[in-house]
């Protein structure tokens, strides 16, 4: 932490397609938050290892975005929101935020974006079953909390977000499930 000022460090997670990137621009605006968009710096400091061929995404280099992620937060003060699917696998935070989205909605985001059939499958496996959720569970355990927004509209689930780091509310991991999606399919 920089001078005397306080930081609080909070990340918001979730597979691709939930709406990360959307709420982060709202709660940076609502909080005057400091925003570092993870998928950003990666591209500016070219923390890339190559590519997978058949799903057409880039493959991070983790420890090297950890490292740059830190350095960023480390001259910073005040609210600070780390917006990205890999935010949680970066150990300096105050809280993480995963964002759910039922699977079926998901797919629908997915196609209007353009993904490729594969990388859409994956995502949606991924969501239903909680990859995000579980993989920022066993990196911070007591940080965690997760958001269902399938119902809820990106100003509602700003608010929720807000209602969170102001310690008003509480939504533990686990109670979102969407196995049910697996099943089915």
């Amino acid at each position: 932490m920089k001078g005397n000022g306080q930081q609080k460090v909070v990340f918001i997670t979730g597979t691709p397609g939930v709406g990360k990137s959307t709420v982060s621009s709202l709660l940076q605006k609502k909080l005057s938050a400091y925003l570092i968009s993870i998928n950003e710096l990666a591209r500016e400091k070219g923390l890339f290892q190559g590519e997978e061929p058949d799903k057409g995404y880039r493959i991070v280099d983790l420890p090297a975005l950890c490292k740059e992620l830190t350095s960023k937060i480390s001259n910073k003060e005040g609210m600070i929101l780390v917006d990205g699917h890999l935010s949680h696998y970066c150990p300096r935070t105050d809280l993480v935020i995963v964002l759910r989205l039922d699977p079926d909605f998901l797919e629908q985001r997915l196609k209007k974006r353009g993904y490729n059939p594969l990388k859409i499958h994956e995502n949606l496996e991924a969501e239903a079953l909680g990859v995000c959720l579980i993989e920022s569970y066993e990196l911070h355990p007591d940080k965690v909390q997760e958001i269902d927004s399938t119902k809820l509209s990106l100003e509602e689930v700003t608010d929720e977000i807000i209602k969170i780091i102001n310690k008003e509310i509480y939504y533990p991991p686990g109670k979102v499930d969407y196995l049910h999606w697996m099943v089915k399919k």
